[in-house]
């Protein structure tokens, strides 16, 4: 049953309006949590991702198209989060399917159009030249040189934004997309040095 906004308030509903947002986005992708489970965290993550790259314009050389697929990578081993990623795989974005894949190493991440760091470890200097999505929930991301961290603030799941570093590698955010983002930072481009 639904009910109308006015019965439950803005502040009340916009928990369970993320929380419905996530188990749509679960069974139009054919993933099911075990009954007793909520809808997790990764699968959160894993549809910012999924409207980070829509919102995301590539250069010509880069784009999705050349490639034939939209390469989704993870770096570090988070289960959960590879489970949600990979359920994106065969998703048409931006005219192409998406393609799911874990890196190791740097030098693995040519290619990715989109990059989820799930752990420390992974040096973002290298980076720089490449046209990489980049994106994690680690504290601090965007100050490290990363494009979009995802934070959560009083218990909401938000985002926030290096555009500096977006410009550097080529990307192209639209207004859209930052307009929604708790913080814009216009800094400098990826540093040398790991997470």
């Amino acid at each position: 049953m639904l009910l109308p906004l006015r019965w439950c308030g803005r502040s009340r509903c916009a928990g369970w309006t993320v929380r419905l947002a996530g188990a749509a986005v679960l069974s139009v992708l054919g993933w099911a949590p075990p009954a007793d489970a909520a809808p997790e965290e990764s699968v959160l993550q894993a549809a910012y991702v999924l409207n980070f790259a829509k919102f995301t314009e590539w250069p010509p050389t880069g784009q999705p198209g050349k490639s034939g697929a939209m390469q989704l990578c993870q770096f570090g081993a988070r289960d959960e989060l590879a489970q949600a990623l990979r359920a994106l795989e065969g998703r048409s974005l931006q005219g192409v399917p998406v393609q799911w894949r874990r890196v190791s190493r740097v030098d693995e991440v040519r290619g990715c159009h989109v990059l989820f760091i799930a752990e420390a470890g992974l040096p973002l200097g290298p980076l720089g030249g490449l046209p990489v999505l980049t994106v994690s929930d680690l504290p601090d991301f965007v100050q490290q040189g990363g494009v979009i961290g995802l934070v959560r603030q009083s218990g909401r799941l938000r985002f926030e934004v290096n555009r500096g570093v977006a410009q550097a590698a080529g990307l192209r955010l639209s207004a859209d997309l930052l307009s929604l983002a708790m913080r814009v930072v216009e800094g400098p481009a990826r540093r040398e040095g790991g997470l």
